[in-house]
């Protein structure tokens, strides 16, 4: 089998999730046996010299990335010959116009989109057409299957839900001392956050929410591991609070070295406002952490409430203060939680079960 994956990035150190689960996903299938014709913009980093990948790049490197429907088409056309059963979107609105003009003169070949949230389904007025015109859509989420299904009257059938996984390098370990000492964390309660310092990421709620809890928890800090431009911002605002000692900054680490990262904490946070189907908590769950997190989005695919964390109201203070109040008096909690996180990562999120999910959906729209 071979297809095709226009891709705008595969970085092996993005921070991002969905260029993350793409890389995960093709060197998945590529191990499995199938066949990958990836096209990047020129210079794009990836994992050089995979067996049954076949990069091909375009001729520039930056542009905005709606342009990517109309830079691949040149592209898509001359690989017509290569015998392409399948093409994969991935952020199809970036690449919806080129791909429908592939199927026009491909007839054969088979559209599978994927979604990482449902905002990503929106193509104005098209909307509903273009996503019953894919012949499989995947999703990360159930949240996000169940939207679709409903505001576009998609197919239950044609939706595949395929969570997001944890790399086998993770898992639970005690606290690196010499990292512990250089970041002077020692007999401290370490609240993680990880992601970009953006707004929907809201890093700067979680450090009012650490101003709250430092009044009646002088032992408690938060470590910001990650990078963005809110970064200033962050600091100014735990200044005005009077926190500044209370934060830490780690800039982003790849591969097996984010596990000493994540076993430094105690509890991970994840104020979020809008997501798809976040990989940071789930990397935490099984460094054995117990998670709170704001409720919404597809949390409650990651959390349950009370078993392995807790789910907070959106940019709640009070509710956020409470929870996180819990698991820093009781450590006995906190390591329940954390087994119960653990469990539930083993069992339910790995790339594993992403790439198996993804094999039996290619062969079943090659089959048919």
């Amino acid at each position: 089998m071979i297809i095709l994956s226009p891709q705008l990035g595969l970085s092996q150190k993005s921070i991002l999730g969905g260029e993350v689960f793409d890389r995960e996903i093709l060197l998945g299938l590529a191990k499995n046996g199938i066949k990958i014709e990836i096209i990047l913009p020129k210079g794009k980093p990836h994992d050089e010299n995979i067996k049954n990948w076949h990069v091909t790049c375009l001729p520039i490197s930056h542009f905005p990335a709606q342009f990517f429907n109309f830079l691949i088409i040149p592209q898509l056309l001359k690989l017509r010959n290569k015998n392409i059963q399948i093409i994969r979107l991935h952020q199809p609105q970036f690449m919806f116009i080129a791909a429908i003009l592939f199927k026009f003169f491909s007839p054969n070949v088979k559209t599978l989109a994927t979604y990482h949230k449902f905002e990503e389904t929106n193509f104005g007025f098209l909307s509903k057409a273009v996503n019953n015109f894919w012949d499989h859509i995947i999703c990360d989420s159930d949240t996000v299957k169940i939207k679709i299904e409903d505001k576009f009257q998609v197919d239950p059938g044609k939706i595949t839900v395929v969570h997001n996984g944890v790399p086998s390098y993770l898992k639970p370990g005690s606290k690196d001392k010499s990292l512990e000492r250089k970041l002077k964390l020692e007999g401290k309660i370490v609240l993680l956050f990880m992601g970009l310092f953006i707004e929907r990421k809201n890093p700067l709620f979680i450090i009012d929410a650490l101003a709250k809890l430092s009044e009646t928890n002088s032992n408690v800090v938060l470590v910001f591991w990650g990078e963005g431009p809110l970064k200033e911002k962050i600091v100014k605002r735990a200044g005005e609070l009077n926190i500044a000692e209370k934060i830490r900054f780690i800039a982003p680490v790849f591969g097996p070295k984010k596990n000493k990262i994540h076993n430094l904490a105690d509890i991970f946070v994840h104020p979020s406002l809008d997501e798809g189907f976040a990989l940071a908590p789930l990397e935490a769950m099984v460094c054995a952490k117990p998670v709170v997190m704001t409720d919404g989005y597809s949390a409650r695919e990651a959390v349950i409430n009370g078993y392995n964390g807790y789910l907070c109201r959106p940019n709640d203070i009070k509710d956020w203060v409470n929870k996180l109040s819990r698991l820093i008096s009781d450590k006995n909690l906190r390591a329940k939680m954390g087994k119960n996180s653990y469990s539930k990562a083993k069992k339910e999120f790995s790339w594993n079960q992403a790439v198996e999910k993804h094999v039996e959906v290619l062969r079943s729209l090659n089959e048919h």
